[in-house]
């Protein structure tokens, strides 16, 4: 019994080393830095300079010479990709309902930041409304600063749609497509192989666990990057074990969601390829030569 389950286990081991090996080459372009990527994030919960998921976030990370901005992307009703975290609109805007079941028409009557504050009593964009955004006006605001795509859509059209947006401005080189859902990203991959997408959470974890048995070269990774949370099921899952492994596999790691400037000097000792953060002008007077710009109008007007 013990002789045959170690000749399971033994072909087990040796399936995985013979179909594993590193990251796929991707198109994808990031800009080299000694030190973290500065990566503005893009549900902010009221914990950031701007409405996430805006043009005002938009235009003032761009100003703020970020090195990347990270947004989600919802299907409405009639095939357009718009910004949102959220699947339902009661979240932030003076609307009702969800997302997927309206028209970019109907959604584009309502204020995107009607309930953002960033102390609970003021709401600064009640009398200046901020319009949903698609995708392509997204493309075009972001210029050549790199974007995190993150599909919160389970529909599998998302993935082809967001396919055709990015063929159409051949922006490709410039964005990672990641997505929670494992269906939608596996789809998005076959449409579009030369585009670098991120871990999903089944992935992370796999590569977490196969560290820890440092048998990572054993893995297979369909993704060139890795967006992880700080902890995960209670674990603190950004090591030098996930980095280094990480490493090995020719991925990119990354860390979201950090605030604080204990957190962001911890991450920036560890290493870690890229801090995505609600406060990146806090990080960036963090590091060397990476001071905060110039206060932009966008924020006096918002104060």
């Amino acid at each position: 019994m013990w002789m045959l389950l170690l000749f399971c286990v033994l072909l087990l081991v040796l399936f995985f080393y013979a179909r594993s090996g590193v990251a796929p080459e991707s198109a994808l372009k990031l800009p080299a830095r000694k030190g973290p990527l500065v990566i503005a994030h893009g549900n902010d919960c009221g914990n950031g300079l701007f409405p996430g998921n805006t043009q005002a976030y938009l235009q003032y990370m761009v100003e703020q010479e970020v090195d990347a901005i990270e947004i989600d992307l919802w299907l409405t009703a009639d095939g357009h990709l718009v910004l949102r975290h959220d699947p339902n609109l009661e979240d932030s805007t003076d609307g009702s309902g969800f997302i997927e079941d309206c028209t970019l028409a109907q959604l584009r009557n309502l204020n995107a930041a009607y309930l953002w504050s960033r102390d609970g009593e003021t709401y600064p964009y009640r009398d200046k409304p901020l319009r949903i955004v698609t995708l392509e006006e997204a493309l075009q605001l972001a210029g050549s600063t790199p974007l995190i795509l993150d599909i919160k859509s389970e529909q599998l059209r998302a993935a082809h749609i967001l396919n055709d947006v990015l063929e159409h401005s051949g922006k490709k080189s410039q964005v990672i497509v990641s997505s929670f859902n494992q269906r939608v990203i596996q789809e998005f991959r076959r449409l579009s192989p030369d585009t670098a997408t991120g871990s999903t959470s089944w992935e992370a974890g796999l590569l977490f666990f196969a560290q820890l048995l440092r048998a990572e070269r054993l893995l297979a990774p369909r993704y060139q990057t890795m967006q992880l949370s700080m902890y995960f099921w209670g674990l603190d899952v950004v090591t030098r074990g996930t980095l280094r492994a990480a490493h090995k596999l020719n991925l990119h790691l990354s860390v979201w969601t950090v605030n604080g400037r204990a957190d962001l000097q911890r991450y920036i000792a560890l290493g870690v390829d890229g801090i995505v953060t609600d406060r990146p002008d806090l990080l960036m007077a963090m590091l060397p030569g990476r001071g905060s710009k110039k206060r932009p109008k966008l924020l006096e007007q918002a104060s």
